[in-house]
Protein backbone atom coordinates (compact mmCIF):
# COMPACT_ATOMS: atom_id res chain seq x y z
CA UNK A 1 0.00 0.00 0.00
CA UNK A 2 0.92 3.69 -0.41
CA UNK A 3 2.07 5.23 2.72
CA UNK A 4 5.14 7.81 3.88
CA UNK A 5 6.62 9.66 0.96
CA UNK A 6 5.22 7.61 -1.64
CA UNK A 7 1.81 8.81 -3.38
CA UNK A 8 1.44 6.47 -6.37
CA UNK A 9 3.49 3.15 -7.94
CA UNK A 10 6.12 3.56 -10.20
CA UNK A 11 8.26 0.24 -9.78
CA UNK A 12 7.72 -2.90 -7.95
CA UNK A 13 10.70 -4.87 -6.59
CA UNK A 14 9.36 -8.69 -6.14
CA UNK A 15 11.14 -10.91 -3.67
CA UNK A 16 9.61 -14.05 -4.02
CA UNK A 17 10.24 -17.25 -1.72
CA UNK A 18 9.58 -21.06 -1.84
CA UNK A 19 8.07 -20.95 1.78
CA UNK A 20 6.49 -18.12 3.65
CA UNK A 21 6.86 -16.92 7.45
CA UNK A 22 3.83 -15.42 9.74
CA UNK A 23 6.57 -12.21 10.76
CA UNK A 24 6.60 -11.23 7.63
CA UNK A 25 2.96 -10.16 7.85
CA UNK A 26 4.07 -7.68 10.32
CA UNK A 27 7.08 -6.19 8.86
CA UNK A 28 7.73 -2.65 9.05
CA UNK A 29 9.44 -0.67 6.27
CA UNK A 30 8.68 2.40 4.94
CA UNK A 31 9.46 1.08 1.46
CA UNK A 32 7.17 -1.89 1.90
CA UNK A 33 4.10 -2.02 -0.34
CA UNK A 34 2.64 -5.58 0.55
CA UNK A 35 3.34 -9.01 1.47
CA UNK A 36 1.51 -11.60 -0.58
CA UNK A 37 0.82 -14.95 1.06
CA UNK A 38 -0.57 -17.79 -0.17
CA UNK A 39 -0.28 -21.64 -0.81
CA UNK A 40 2.57 -22.02 1.46
CA UNK A 41 4.78 -19.44 -0.41
CA UNK A 42 5.23 -15.42 0.38
CA UNK A 43 6.22 -12.65 -1.98
CA UNK A 44 7.39 -9.54 -0.40
CA UNK A 45 6.74 -5.73 -2.62
CA UNK A 46 8.96 -2.70 -2.17
CA UNK A 47 9.04 0.19 -3.91
CA UNK A 48 13.28 0.12 -3.87
CA UNK A 49 15.48 -2.30 -3.64
CA UNK A 50 15.66 -4.19 -0.74
CA UNK A 51 18.46 -7.03 -1.10
CA UNK A 52 20.48 -6.37 2.10
CA UNK A 53 17.16 -6.75 3.90
CA UNK A 54 15.95 -9.58 2.26
CA UNK A 55 19.34 -11.41 3.00
CA UNK A 56 18.51 -10.48 6.51
CA UNK A 57 14.86 -12.27 6.48
CA UNK A 58 15.77 -15.30 4.60
CA UNK A 59 18.65 -15.52 7.42
CA UNK A 60 16.44 -15.24 10.25
CA UNK A 61 13.20 -16.79 8.98
CA UNK A 62 15.12 -19.69 6.96
CA UNK A 63 13.00 -18.80 3.57
CA UNK A 64 14.23 -19.98 0.48
CA UNK A 65 14.63 -16.81 -2.28
CA UNK A 66 12.49 -18.49 -5.95
CA UNK A 67 12.28 -14.87 -7.33
CA UNK A 68 13.63 -11.86 -7.23
CA UNK A 69 12.34 -8.92 -10.19
CA UNK A 70 11.62 -5.84 -11.15
CA UNK A 71 8.39 -4.58 -12.52
CA UNK A 72 6.92 -1.24 -13.92
CA UNK A 73 3.69 -0.66 -11.76
CA UNK A 74 2.06 -0.03 -15.84
CA UNK A 75 3.45 -3.64 -16.52
CA UNK A 76 1.86 -5.39 -13.76
CA UNK A 77 -1.96 -6.80 -13.41
CA UNK A 78 -1.78 -7.56 -17.28
CA UNK A 79 -0.90 -3.86 -17.82
CA UNK A 80 -4.08 -2.57 -16.25
CA UNK A 81 -4.01 0.37 -15.04
CA UNK A 82 -5.87 1.55 -12.83
CA UNK A 83 -7.94 5.08 -13.81
CA UNK A 84 -11.11 6.27 -12.70
CA UNK A 85 -14.53 5.29 -13.47
CA UNK A 86 -18.35 5.62 -12.70
CA UNK A 87 -20.44 2.53 -10.96
CA UNK A 88 -24.15 3.94 -11.68
CA UNK A 89 -23.72 7.42 -9.79
CA UNK A 90 -20.46 7.02 -8.02
CA UNK A 91 -17.23 8.47 -9.28
CA UNK A 92 -14.88 5.95 -8.34
CA UNK A 93 -10.92 6.59 -8.43
CA UNK A 94 -7.02 4.96 -6.96
CA UNK A 95 -5.91 8.12 -4.39
CA UNK A 96 -3.36 9.29 -7.07
CA UNK A 97 -6.05 11.01 -8.32
CA UNK A 98 -7.27 14.56 -8.13
CA UNK A 99 -10.88 15.65 -7.63
CA UNK A 100 -13.87 14.90 -6.74
CA UNK A 101 -14.88 11.06 -6.31
CA UNK A 102 -17.33 9.64 -4.31
CA UNK A 103 -15.22 6.43 -3.34
CA UNK A 104 -11.57 6.55 -3.33
CA UNK A 105 -9.52 2.76 -3.49
CA UNK A 106 -5.65 2.14 -3.12
CA UNK A 107 -5.16 -0.71 -5.89
CA UNK A 108 -2.05 -1.85 -4.29
CA UNK A 109 -0.74 -4.99 -6.17
CA UNK A 110 -4.02 -7.31 -5.39
CA UNK A 111 -6.67 -7.84 -7.90
CA UNK A 112 -9.50 -5.38 -8.28
CA UNK A 113 -8.29 -2.22 -9.62
CA UNK A 114 -11.40 -1.79 -11.61
CA UNK A 115 -10.95 -2.69 -15.14
CA UNK A 116 -10.77 -6.10 -15.66
CA UNK A 117 -13.91 -6.98 -17.69
CA UNK A 118 -14.77 -9.40 -14.31
CA UNK A 119 -14.36 -6.37 -11.96
CA UNK A 120 -16.36 -4.36 -14.13
CA UNK A 121 -19.11 -6.63 -14.89
CA UNK A 122 -19.42 -7.25 -11.52
CA UNK A 123 -19.83 -3.69 -10.39
CA UNK A 124 -21.98 -2.99 -13.06
CA UNK A 125 -24.36 -5.94 -12.36
CA UNK A 126 -23.71 -5.13 -8.45
CA UNK A 127 -25.71 -1.32 -9.28
CA UNK A 128 -28.46 -3.10 -11.50
CA UNK A 129 -29.20 -5.45 -8.36
CA UNK A 130 -29.77 -2.67 -6.44
CA UNK A 131 -31.60 -0.66 -8.91
CA UNK A 132 -34.04 -3.74 -9.33
CA UNK A 133 -34.62 -5.49 -6.37
CA UNK A 134 -32.92 -2.77 -3.45
CA UNK A 135 -30.96 -2.75 -0.77
CA UNK A 136 -29.89 -6.09 0.11
CA UNK A 137 -29.41 -5.95 4.44
CA UNK A 138 -26.27 -8.68 4.15
CA UNK A 139 -24.07 -8.91 1.31
CA UNK A 140 -20.58 -11.13 1.48
CA UNK A 141 -18.03 -10.55 -0.78
CA UNK A 142 -15.80 -13.49 -1.55
CA UNK A 143 -12.13 -13.30 -2.16
CA UNK A 144 -12.52 -9.12 -1.80
CA UNK A 145 -9.12 -8.38 -3.42
CA UNK A 146 -8.46 -4.67 -3.25
CA UNK A 147 -12.18 -4.52 -1.28
CA UNK A 148 -13.24 -2.67 -4.60
CA UNK A 149 -17.14 -4.86 -4.20
CA UNK A 150 -17.00 -4.00 -0.54
CA UNK A 151 -16.49 -0.34 -1.11
CA UNK A 152 -19.58 -0.33 -3.15
CA UNK A 153 -22.17 -1.93 -1.28
CA UNK A 154 -20.62 -0.41 2.13
CA UNK A 155 -21.36 3.15 0.29
CA UNK A 156 -24.87 1.76 -0.88
CA UNK A 157 -25.85 0.87 2.88
CA UNK A 158 -25.03 -2.69 3.09
CA UNK A 159 -23.73 -4.72 5.99
CA UNK A 160 -20.69 -6.75 4.40
CA UNK A 161 -18.43 -9.37 5.32
CA UNK A 162 -15.56 -9.76 2.96
CA UNK A 163 -13.38 -12.62 2.79
CA UNK A 164 -9.69 -13.23 1.87
CA UNK A 165 -7.22 -16.38 2.02
CA UNK A 166 -4.43 -13.28 1.30
CA UNK A 167 -3.70 -11.31 4.25
CA UNK A 168 -2.17 -8.44 1.62
CA UNK A 169 -5.91 -8.00 0.56
CA UNK A 170 -7.05 -8.31 3.73
CA UNK A 171 -4.70 -5.12 5.04
CA UNK A 172 -5.61 -3.50 1.43
CA UNK A 173 -9.39 -3.71 1.96
CA UNK A 174 -9.38 -2.54 5.68
CA UNK A 175 -7.27 0.22 4.57
CA UNK A 176 -9.71 1.23 1.69
CA UNK A 177 -12.69 0.98 4.21
CA UNK A 178 -10.64 3.70 6.30
CA UNK A 179 -9.83 5.84 3.26
CA UNK A 180 -13.71 6.37 2.48
CA UNK A 181 -15.07 6.52 6.37
CA UNK A 182 -16.53 2.87 5.73
CA UNK A 183 -16.89 0.17 7.61
CA UNK A 184 -17.59 -4.06 7.00
CA UNK A 185 -16.76 -7.38 8.50
CA UNK A 186 -13.19 -8.24 7.49
CA UNK A 187 -12.22 -11.97 7.79
CA UNK A 188 -9.01 -13.81 6.73
CA UNK A 189 -9.86 -17.36 5.82
CA UNK A 190 -10.63 -19.95 3.39
CA UNK A 191 -14.41 -19.56 2.72
CA UNK A 192 -15.57 -23.18 2.77
CA UNK A 193 -14.18 -23.20 6.93
CA UNK A 194 -16.81 -20.50 7.14
CA UNK A 195 -19.92 -21.83 5.38
CA UNK A 196 -22.78 -21.81 5.51
CA UNK A 197 -22.87 -17.89 5.90
CA UNK A 198 -26.60 -16.70 5.19
CA UNK A 199 -26.43 -13.59 3.69
CA UNK A 200 -29.22 -11.46 1.10
CA UNK A 201 -26.42 -11.43 -1.57
CA UNK A 202 -23.51 -13.35 -2.62
CA UNK A 203 -20.42 -11.75 -4.24
CA UNK A 204 -17.96 -14.42 -5.90
CA UNK A 205 -15.74 -13.09 -8.41
CA UNK A 206 -13.20 -16.54 -8.52
CA UNK A 207 -11.74 -18.65 -10.73
CA UNK A 208 -13.79 -21.50 -11.74
CA UNK A 209 -12.03 -24.30 -9.84
CA UNK A 210 -13.46 -22.66 -6.51
CA UNK A 211 -16.62 -21.92 -8.29
CA UNK A 212 -17.19 -25.42 -8.93
CA UNK A 213 -16.16 -26.12 -5.38
CA UNK A 214 -18.02 -24.13 -3.96
CA UNK A 215 -21.24 -24.91 -6.30
CA UNK A 216 -21.05 -28.40 -5.32
CA UNK A 217 -21.32 -27.56 -1.28
CA UNK A 218 -24.96 -28.10 -0.32
CA UNK A 219 -23.76 -25.34 2.83
CA UNK A 220 -22.90 -22.51 -0.12
CA UNK A 221 -26.84 -22.64 -0.89
CA UNK A 222 -27.95 -20.81 1.67
CA UNK A 223 -28.62 -17.40 0.51
CA UNK A 224 -30.81 -16.32 -1.87
CA UNK A 225 -28.80 -14.22 -4.75
CA UNK A 226 -25.28 -14.99 -6.01
CA UNK A 227 -23.34 -12.45 -8.11
CA UNK A 228 -20.75 -14.50 -9.79
CA UNK A 229 -18.22 -13.74 -12.45
CA UNK A 230 -14.71 -14.75 -12.75
CA UNK A 231 -14.94 -17.39 -16.06
CA UNK A 232 -14.97 -17.12 -19.83
CA UNK A 233 -17.71 -18.66 -22.14
CA UNK A 234 -15.85 -21.66 -22.70
CA UNK A 235 -16.08 -22.66 -18.99
CA UNK A 236 -20.13 -21.78 -18.58
CA UNK A 237 -21.44 -25.50 -19.37
CA UNK A 238 -19.01 -27.27 -16.89
CA UNK A 239 -20.44 -24.72 -14.36
CA UNK A 240 -24.16 -24.29 -15.11
CA UNK A 241 -23.74 -28.96 -14.93
CA UNK A 242 -22.07 -27.77 -11.29
CA UNK A 243 -25.78 -25.93 -10.78
CA UNK A 244 -27.81 -29.03 -11.80
CA UNK A 245 -28.36 -30.96 -8.32
CA UNK A 246 -29.71 -27.38 -6.61
CA UNK A 247 -32.64 -25.62 -7.46
CA UNK A 248 -31.01 -22.90 -8.79
CA UNK A 249 -31.91 -19.84 -11.50
CA UNK A 250 -29.28 -18.12 -13.46
CA UNK A 251 -31.83 -14.88 -13.53
CA UNK A 252 -29.53 -12.70 -15.74
CA UNK A 253 -26.45 -13.16 -18.27
CA UNK A 254 -23.78 -10.61 -18.92
CA UNK A 255 -20.74 -10.92 -21.20
CA UNK A 256 -17.63 -8.50 -21.84
CA UNK A 257 -14.87 -9.62 -23.75
CA UNK A 258 -15.36 -13.76 -23.63
CA UNK A 259 -15.59 -13.02 -19.37
CA UNK A 260 -19.07 -13.80 -17.90
CA UNK A 261 -21.28 -12.93 -14.79
CA UNK A 262 -24.45 -14.44 -13.48
CA UNK A 263 -27.09 -12.99 -11.78
CA UNK A 264 -28.46 -16.79 -9.76
CA UNK A 265 -31.16 -17.42 -7.85
CA UNK A 266 -31.79 -19.77 -4.83
CA UNK A 267 -34.93 -20.90 -5.53
CA UNK A 268 -35.31 -22.72 -1.96
CA UNK A 269 -34.72 -19.59 -0.41
CA UNK A 270 -37.10 -17.38 -1.56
Amino acid sequence: MLKGPYKRYEDLYIYGFKNSHKALRDLEEEDLIGYWEEDGIGVLFFHKEKDDLVKELITKYHLELDLKQRVKYSEWNEKRMPKPFEVGPFKVAPVWYEGKWDIVFDPSVVFGEGTHPTTSLMLESSWEFFQTFGLPQRVLDIGCGSGILTLLWSKLGSKVTAVDINPLCIKVTKHNLSLNGLSAEIIESDIKRLLPLKVDLVLANLYKGLLIDLFGLPSFWTSKYYLVSGFVITMEEELKQALTPFSCEILWRKERNSWVCWLIKNVTNC
